[in-house]
């Protein structure tokens, strides 16, 4: 049965909605702090210094490997700085995977379309599309290499796809670090053992020598040319983090149930079908047993790690969209009701509780949202085992419409809970090339603020996470300083500080500073009467630096960035 209708302007129709869910709202929505902006802030700062390094407010920034960095500086080469195109190679991303699985299900699946518009309609797959994050380029990667290794197993003869899987690991980890080899391995040894299964063992060492050729040549680079490469990314940012023991420490434990949690919000509104193919499907054929062993592995090794948040389930949701995808037309008709009764049942309630949500923005989007989805369970219900294939689709498509107005529109009515743009923009007016803007907490916090004013933010707090490495080791450019340096910088010259309204009465400390903008959530101001002549000056860092690497910086916070106003796309 074909998955979409067989009326060719219905077809197209769809079709371009779906191209205008994925592409429109990226240019739209303002880059949250919280990744984005660092992530959108970094690319720019390698374009304008080194590729190779990424860097962020000036100093190098080891957290992740540059393959994603790359994306964003190209797509700013074509596009021009701003958000869109901040965000396009994670949409780009996106689309491609659900090419690759539907190249996948194409002889494995019937109908053919139904994996790819599972996962396209997820929840947490669309939401993550939208978002300047390394994770959906990591996911690319990652899908290609383990359906590369599947096909593999399939035909041992195609020695082929084994070295593919080798290069998109490859890619893979230089997109987010080691698990891009390590959680794949793991899935193939784990499938390996459970079907016990051996593989001849020549071609696997030109698979590693593929592997190798791709992965260590930035690696060596970055370790002879960047001091406590290897400690910093390899120990702390991989071992450390998964132990628990990364200081300072940028996370907290979630509880056990923290991933399964989010696994099951993550593919809505397919969760009642998971949750049936799961149950129906036993007992699971070679290739489920493959999905399965991919998504069990995420959710063990997650689950024993001490940190995870709701974007590392993302890898795993191409497997849940073919695993359920291939349930699709075997629904067992009474068992299937009850779980999708069960499910409009919760969405209904959902829409009562959201009016008592701790957050009252946020309170009538959760309720038109559970409705929402409650309306699409009452569509399934109606048809008795289900609606039919292209119903379905046309259901899924309109669902995740709505659940995307929603989205945008609560970030454009409430951009201040996540963004810094506003007061970015009333900021720019009073900015000289001499000023100094200072955050009052950790600067990733206020991430965007440093890519929307395109100029150097300095932080007057001991406690950073994302800056930590480069105010350890480049701190011949930091800009870390203490209370009582900003206290005589404010004397002589123009200070700016944004940070929390809470903080406000605090700053008193470091002088007088009238009020320029609030947005609620945070607070800019101004010292008054700054001198009259800004000397070109640049407050003393807490620690110095002996290295060379990095010897090549602007004296003053402003030298070697653009000055004129930037344009906020």
């Amino acid at each position: 049965m074909p998955l979409f209708p067989k009326s060719r302007p219905l077809s197209a129709a769809l079709i371009a909605a779906i191209l205008v869910l994925i592409f429109v709202p990226l240019a739209l929505r303002p880059l949250f702090n919280l990744n984005e902006g660092l992530y959108a802030e970094a690319a720019r700062e390698m374009l304008a210094h080194n590729p190779l390094i990424p860097r962020l407010d000036g100093m190098p920034y080891l957290e992740k490997p540059p393959i994603f960095y790359w994306l964003i500086m190209l797509s700013y080469k074509v596009f021009g700085i701003g958000k869109f195109a901040a965000r396009l190679p994670s949409a780009i991303s996106a689309l491609a995977t659900i090419a690759m699985v539907a190249r996948f299900a194409r002889d494995r699946v019937t109908p053919a379309l139904w994996p790819p518009l599972l996962l396209l309609s997820s929840a947490g797959f669309y939401m993550m599309s939208q978002l300047a994050m390394f994770d959906m380029t990591f996911t690319f990667f990652h899908t290609i290499a383990l359906l590369a290794f599947f096909s593999y197993i399939e035909r041992p003869a195609r020695v082929s796809r084994l070295w593919l899987a080798a290069a998109a690991s490859a890619l893979a980890c230089l997109t987010k670090g080691l698990i891009g080899i390590v959680l794949p391995g793991l899935i193939v040894i784990t499938f390996l053992a459970w079907e016990r299964k051996t593989l001849p063992w020549r071609p696997f060492l030109v698979a590693w020598l593929v592997f190798f050729v791709i992965v260590l040549p930035w690696h060596i680079w970055m370790t002879l040319h960047v001091p406590h490469f290897f400690d910093r990314y390899i120990i702390q940012e991989h071992f450390d983090r998964f132990l628990g023991t990364l200081k300072p420490m940028d996370y907290r434990r979630p509880p056990l149930y923290y991933n399964l949690e989010h696994i099951l919000i993550g593919v809505f509104p397919w969760t009642p079908f998971l949750i049936d193919a799961l149950i129906e499907r036993r007992p699971y054929d070679r290739l489920d047993r493959f999905l399965l062993v991919w998504a069990g592995v995420y959710l063990v090794f997650f689950t024993v790690s001490k940190t995870s948040s709701s974007y590392y389930m993302l890898p795993i949701m191409p497997a849940l969209a073919l695993f359920v995808g291939r349930a699709m037309g075997q629904r067992k008709g009474r068992a299937f009701l009850w779980i999708a009764g069960s499910f409009a049942a919760l969405c209904l309630a959902g829409a009562g509780v959201a009016f008592v949500l701790p957050h009252p923005a946020m309170r009538p989007y959760v309720a038109a949202a559970s409705l929402l989805y409650f309306g699409f369970f009452v569509a399934v219900l109606r048809s008795g085992r289900g609606p039919t294939a292209p119903t379905l689709g046309i259901l899924a498509v309109g669902a995740l419409s709505g659940f995307s107005a929603l989205f945008l529109t609560f970030s454009l009515i409430h951009p201040n809970r996540y963004a810094s743009q506003d007061l970015a923009r009333a900021l720019l007016p009073h900015l000289t090339p001499s000023s100094y803007v200072f955050v009052a907490r950790q600067y990733e916090d206020l991430s965007s603020l440093d890519f929307y004013l395109n100029r150097p933010i300095y932080v007057f707090d001991p406690h950073q996470g994302d800056l930590y490495y480069g105010i350890r080791h480049d701190s011949a450019v930091h800009r870390l300083i203490r209370g009582a340096a900003l206290r005589r910088l404010a004397r002589t010259q123009r200070v700016f500080i944004v940070g929390p309204v809470s903080a406000r009465a605090g700053w008193n400390r470091y002088g007088r500073f009238r009020v320029i903008a609030s947005n609620g959530r945070d607070v800019a101001v101004e010292n008054i009467r700054p001198a009259q002549r800004d000397p070109v000056a640049r407050p003393k860092p807490t620690r110095a630096s002996r290295s060379p690497a990095y010897s090549a910086r602007p004296s003053h916070p402003d030298q070697g960035r653009r000055h004129a106003r930037p344009q906020l796309r």
